[in-house]
């Protein structure tokens, strides 16, 4: 266990943290072991359904966007690049086609649009949490919650929920991007894509308590 999880242990055993708070920070660190290699398997666990998108365009009026659009944009991404660049980067080894160096550049290609959309994914799980905790408060009985500002403008908790929910509608969308260049992989390399990963686990490692102990401040 790292400091930080050590800490944050200490302090929720001593009362320091609210069940909220470590509840939160809980998540954090499950999300902080991806980012190092994010997947596309970490993306589609924290955006929205496409049925729970459905529902958060009819009920907010936030633009999603086409997910067919979406999704070439993706797809021709690779597409386009693995046209372009297969006379360039395949060579030829004793006669037979090697497609180690288009591998390489497409891995890259397809990870920026994974780390983007990951990227969008974890603000966007993280303004949920947000927007859950204050509705949570304001249920149990925190009035102050669901109290109007002087300009007449949204209370806080439907506040945090729009804020929530652009900001899901962006992950979303990201996610289309992100899961029509993988299957173009797939279906021009012959495998599915997957993260680079680190051998050095100590390494990785470190970089995961870092990211842990910068977001808890210490």
């Amino acid at each position: 266990m790292s400091d930080a999880s050590n800490t944050m242990s200490q302090n929720a055993s001593q009362g320091n943290y609210s069940p909220a708070a470590v509840r939160r920070f809980s998540e954090a660190q499950r999300r902080t072991k991806a980012i190092a290699a994010p997947s596309l398997a970490d993306i589609l666990r924290l955006v929205p359904s496409e049925d729970q998108m459905a529902k958060i365009v009819l009920a907010f009026g936030v633009e999603a966007g086409d997910v067919d659009e979406l999704t070439g944009l993706g797809s021709s991404a690779v597409r386009d690049q693995y046209e372009l660049m297969f006379p360039i980067l395949v060579t030829y080894i004793r006669g037979e086609q090697n497609f180690n160096g288009l591998r390489m550049h497409l891995d890259r290609v397809v990870d920026g649009l994974i780390r983007s959309a990951y990227g969008a994914a974890n603000f966007y799980e993280t303004r949920r949490m947000v927007a859950k905790d204050a509705a949570d408060s304001y249920a149990n009985g925190d009035r102050d919650e669901d109290r109007m500002g002087v300009d007449g403008a949204d209370n806080r908790v439907d506040g945090l929920r729009r804020i929530a929910a652009e900001n899901g509608a962006k992950a979303y969308a990201l996610s289309c991007v992100a899961s029509g260049a993988c299957a173009a992989y797939e279906e021009l390399m012959g495998q599915a894509w997957k993260p680079y990963t680190r051998d050095n686990g100590r390494s990785l490692s470190r970089d995961v308590a870092a990211v842990q102990a910068d977001a808890m401040g210490f």
